[in-house]
């Protein structure tokens, strides 16, 4: 009884102690930081018609505030007027701003870059005094450059490279409206980043120089640089190539890559056609019609890539060969200018004596095998692979992907997939686009895929010491849209599928003859029989 009392007396005064401290205040949120950022209209920052916000600078932006919880508040102007307002406190942050000595006296600069771009001189489609081979035509010409920016002192430096005097006239508006100037005639040329393009109303002439570009804080905030530093530094460990994606998705190299140099369009013009080789039987990619003709993605490709240069029109002539190594023998002895579908190795490459083009098209590469392989095929260590004699392109994927697999060579595909299930090869390797071509026989053969994991690139061989036409094909190449390359890839393949299904009913059509004959006799056998109970009725 007394315990119990002594223990009512010790929780009375627990509590009452307890009422003399104040409850422990709730821990406090981290007050959200506002970062007024500068916002200015180029494929940095870009607003569509619905006043969504997107560029390289933007997604940038989202993902630095990812890691580090900031709230953006935009603030709109030219980028000479903006440069000034991060001088006086009045914005936080800015986006694209080369490193230039001076500007450390006012600005805080990100350990990392953004990024590097490129700079051209532009000038209008119009125009016919500058002339692309003669730099002396630019003196005395009025040229644009955006106030205060990194490219004044570099075209500058371009200038006195070249003996150049131009009328320089630095300009405080947004470039876009400065390239309104150059389209109106205001200004004879004026220079600024490689991401611009209209080829209707101006072309880039000249590369004048290129700069890697920062993120930069005012001067009083390094908070805000602390921050800025460790975002950048944790973007790039979780992806070393996102500024790379970046400048793939935004800033679109317009440069002189649309446009022929004079001793390219000398080339061409004593050239003529630029003969093409081409592996025939390898839709979707490339196949000989009926009537002999190209047909498949390469023709669609051709016919995109004779019109995409702005100075010039391409035309192309196709040769059709048995396979791609008779192509590639075709180009060393002259009879055709590139060959396609080409994927050899810069070694292999130079003991043919050819280069490789960068890639026109992509594809996946699949492993036909025995259906009751398919689980553990590619757990195995030791695999035959059946390779078609003449082509070297599969030879050179199994060097570079699979050097343990054994290659064993048959005439061709249909003999390759016969072979695979008699148990005399483990599996052939197939693009997926090519699948269609050999689903018919895989199955009755009862062969299924496998997605090896890994995919091929198929390129333009070209014979080495031709300079000028490597140049050209890679112009053209990097302005071919990829989409419709797999538009042309994907319509071919479907073209196959039904193509194999009217063959293969053509196959069967004498088992669907006797098959539709025995039903009519049945018919007439039963109606027989109904005839003869109705008679006996």
């Amino acid at each position: 009884m007394a315990f119990r009392r002594f223990a009512s007396y010790l929780l009375i005064t627990v509590l009452a102690v307890l009422c003399l401290f104040p409850a422990a205040a709730p821990a406090e949120e981290k007050a959200e930081t506002i970062v007024r950022v500068g916002w200015y209209e180029t494929p940095f920052n870009h607003k569509d018609a619905y006043g969504r916000r997107s560029g390289y600078a933007y997604d940038f932006q989202r993902k630095i505030a990812a890691y580090t919880g900031w709230k953006y508040e935009y603030v709109e102007g030219s980028w000479a007027e903006l440069l000034q307002m991060l001088k006086d406190g009045r914005i936080d942050l800015m986006s694209d701003v080369s490193y230039v000595e001076e500007r450390t006296e006012y600005m805080l600069y990100s350990n990392i870059p953004m990024g590097s771009e490129l700079y051209y001189l532009y000038i209008s489609t119009d125009n016919k005094d500058i002339l692309p081979n003669d730099y002396s035509t630019l003196n005395g010409k009025k040229v644009g450059i955006t106030q205060g920016s990194y490219q004044c002192g570099l075209f500058a430096d371009w200038m006195d490279t070249f003996g150049v005097s131009a009328d320089v006239i630095e300009l405080s508006c947004s470039e876009l409206d400065s390239l309104a100037m150059l389209r109106r005639g205001d200004l004879d040329a004026f220079v600024t980043l490689d991401t611009y393009g209209d080829v209707e109303s101006y072309m880039p002439l000249w590369k004048i120089g290129s700069s890697d570009f920062f993120f930069v804080v005012a001067k009083d905030r390094t908070d805000l640089l602390a921050e800025l530093d460790t975002a950048l530094n944790r973007i790039q460990d979780e992806n070393k190539n996102y500024t790379e994606q970046l400048s793939n998705k935004y800033l679109r190299n317009y440069g002189t890559n649309f446009y022929l140099t004079t001793d390219e369009k000398d080339w061409l013009e004593s050239h003529g056609k630029i003969r093409v080789g081409f592996q025939d039987n390898y839709l979707a990619f490339c196949a000989a019609d009926a009537n002999g003709e190209l047909t498949g993605a390469l023709k669609d490709y051709l016919a995109i890539a004779s019109g995409v240069l702005d100075n010039a029109a391409v035309e192309f002539e196709a040769y059709v060969y048995p396979t791609a190594a008779a192509a590639i023998e075709a180009l060393k002895n002259g009879e055709v200018d590139c060959m396609f579908p080409a994927n050899l190795t810069d070694y292999d490459a130079e003991q043919e004596g050819v280069v490789m083009t960068t890639p026109l098209m992509r594809t996946e590469m699949d492993a036909v095998v025995r259906a009751e392989d398919q689980k553990d095929f590619l757990r195995r260590s030791t695999v035959r692979v059946g390779v078609n004699r003449g082509n070297p392109n599969y030879e050179m994927f199994l060097m570079d992907n699979y050097p343990s697999w054994t290659p064993v060579f048959f005439a061709d595909t249909p003999t390759c997939l016969k072979e695979v299930a008699a148990k005399n090869a483990d599996c052939i390797i197939i693009s997926n686009y090519r699948y269609s071509n050999i689903a018919a026989q895989c199955r009755r053969l009862n062969l299924t895929t496998v997605y090896t994991g890994v995919d091929m690139d198929y390129c333009l061989a070209v014979k080495e010491g031709n300079p000028e036409l490597y140049s050209i094909l890679s112009k053209i190449i990097g302005h071919v849209p990829e989409s419709s390359v797999n538009a042309s890839l994907n319509y071919y393949a479907s073209e196959t599928v039904t193509t194999s299904f009217m063959d293969m009913l053509l196959n069967q059509l004498p088992a669907i003859i006797l098959g539709v004959a025995c039903l009519v006799l049945l018919f007439l056998l039963l109606r027989g029989r109904a005839r003869q109970r109705k008679e006996a009725e």
